[in-house]
């Protein structure tokens, strides 16, 4: 895959599967790196900027993260899983009205989504408190 890379340095595919690979090694460092050359590569490839955003999320980053996932958001519009990560990020820093605010946005065009709707429960319960 590697050789792959090499011959074919700025496909897309191959630098988001080199990034999953090292992702798989625990290696943040050159999984960023292969995920930030996919998203310049081609921006809406599968949620790469939702890979990099966990990865964030996975060194303590929690604002990088939020960067992330809206850029994840922006590109893949239709996908509801980018926006529940932010919301779900956006509760965990306290930060619940925003959360709701995307839940709901979300569930209106997604209102079977079960992830959606459990964290909006627990978005308003936190709300309640």
């Amino acid at each position: 895959m590697l050789k792959q890379l090499e011959e074919e340095p700025e496909n897309a595919r191959y630098n988001y599967q080199a990034a999953r690979m090292f992702l798989g090694r625990n290696d943040f460092s050159n999984a960023l790196k292969y995920f930030e050359k996919t998203a310049k590569i081609n921006p809406s490839y599968k949620l790469v900027f939702s890979e990099i955003a966990k990865i964030y999320l996975g060194m303590n980053d929690k604002n990088r993260a939020v960067e992330y996932f809206k850029k994840s958001m922006k590109h893949n519009p239709e996908n509801p899983s980018p926006a529940n990560n932010l919301a779900v990020v956006y509760m965990s820093i306290g930060k619940f009205e925003q959360a709701k605010k995307i839940l709901e946005g979300q569930l209106k065009k997604h209102p079977n989504n079960q992830a959606l709707r459990y964290n909006y429960e627990k978005c308003l319960e936190n709300l309640k408190e």
